[in-house]
């Protein structure tokens, strides 16, 4: 399989950072670049209780805070240095923005981690973020599982 382009979204948790350094070593391998994206949220429900200006300021300091967290990744992953990346803040339902960002910018492999937990009810009735990309993206997909730590689970 030919990898010329590598996406991996993150929502900042363990099993994504675990998902972001496999994404790093393939394009350290490769000599390919790598995008990373985050989704934030939709909370767009808070506009019933919040006024216009409360609501605004809430937004931008979500995006400024994932802007922060994505900027501060070299310092966890140094090899980011080695490689050519770059990142993107989308915001809306995670699943619905990385098959958008899938869309309008193609990859060839996306690397994403799952957390391999979930109450079971509720991804029986909506499956979760990466269920839903394996089902719907048109492209190779990798995923990742963080390994279990002891006492854990």
């Amino acid at each position: 399989m030919q990898i010329t382009s590598i996406l991996v979204p993150t929502d900042f948790s363990e099993d994504s950072y675990y998902a972001l350094n496999h994404a790093i070593e393939i394009a350290q391998r490769r000599q390919c670049p790598l995008t990373i994206l985050h989704v934030n949220p939709d909370e767009s429900m808070l506009h019933h209780y919040l006024s216009e200006q409360e609501y605004e300021k809430l937004k931008q300091g979500a995006i400024e805070d994932a802007r922060i967290e994505l900027e501060g990744l070299v310092e966890r992953f140094p090899a980011l240095r080695e490689i050519s990346y770059k990142y993107h803040i989308r915001r809306g339902i995670p699943y619905v923005e990385i098959l958008d960002e899938l869309e309008k910018n193609p990859v060839d492999l996306v690397v994403i981690g799952s957390h391999g937990r979930s109450n079971l009810a509720l991804k029986y009735y909506y499956g979760t973020t990466v269920e839903k990309i394996v089902r719907r993206a048109k492209t190779s997909i990798l995923v990742t599982r963080t390994p279990e730590k002891k006492g854990r689970g």
